[in-house]
């Protein structure tokens, strides 16, 4: 499992390094010395610091600020060259070390590009893994929660007096998340709500009944049903994104774990 989770971080750096920034990027930005800082040089420097950094580079603000940064940058490389900086170890294992890493992440690009998913793939996997699309049986409930037997009884008057089910959970309801909106908690599935509401809502059979009042942990529940929802499956149009995406992660997978082992076999390696 560890060793799918590198092969997977791996692989999505690597397509972070394909990136493309449009025609753009070789337009210069400003000049330090003699050297010219393009917007494709602007543009990696904010790749790492993700999302928040390209909505910043979107303002004129943002864009002179992150400018400011990488010519501050260039600076002090300049000031580190003509110190002799670069000829340190230390300086020297780093940059073998950053060498490394970017061919492998070239060599892995050059690898996993040719990988391609096709429909006829995703509607395979769909066809041969029906028990993963399935949509399991589950109820639209409501449900007025209270408190104590005086609140309850009154409950049950107003509703068996004809007021609506909407209103009543509105005016006593002490459900936060659902008592503003009629008591409604919307569909859910069997294993989410507790054992004795669960019980009572998959036990109510028609649109509109109205289960006795059930006691659990948070206190006295009505339960109205809007809708019994039998198990189904789900449609292959509506899950096919999801089964691409997850193919072109096993291929990826796959692909690079296959091209280690021929390497390894390649360069002897020793494990210490």
């Amino acid at each position: 499992m560890k060793a799918k989770k590198v092969f997977m971080a791996l692989a999505f750096t690597v397509l972070l390094a394909g990136m493309s920034y449009g025609a753009e990027g070789d337009k210069v930005l400003a000049r330090v010395g003699s050297s010219d800082i393009t917007e494709a040089e602007v543009l990696e420097f904010i790749q790492p610091f993700g999302q928040q950094a390209l909505m910043l580079y979107g303002s004129e603000q943002g864009r002179k600020m992150i400018l400011d940064d990488v010519i501050s940058m260039r600076l002090y490389a300049l000031d580190g060259e003509a110190s002799g900086l670069d000829q340190t170890p230390e300086f020297q294992a780093t940059l073998t070390n950053a060498k490394r890493a970017m061919l492998a992440q070239a060599a892995m690009r050059k690898v996993i590009d040719g990988i391609a998913v096709t429909d006829e793939d995703a509607r395979k996997f769909y066809d041969d893994n029906p028990a993963m699309f399935v949509q399991p049986e589950r109820v639209h409930a409501r449900h007025i929660l209270v408190s104590d037997d005086a609140v309850l009884s009154k409950v049950q008057e107003e509703l068996k007096a004809g007021k609506s089910f909407d209103a009543v959970a509105k005016e006593y309801s002490i459900d936060p998340g659902s008592a503003a909106n009629g008591g409604d908690l919307g569909e859910f599935p069997k294993g989410v709500m507790v054992r004795e509401f669960e019980t009572a809502a998959f036990g109510l059979k028609n649109p509109g009944d109205v289960s006795e009042p059930v006691k659990s942990q948070f206190g006295w529940h009505i339960i109205k049903l809007e809708e019994h929802i039998p198990e189904s499956a789900v449609e292959f149009e509506q899950v096919k994104p999801q089964i691409l995406e997850e193919l072109r992660s096993q291929k990826t997978q796959e692909t690079l774990e296959n091209r280690s082992k021929e390497l390894e076999a390649k360069y002897p390696v020793e494990r210490f």
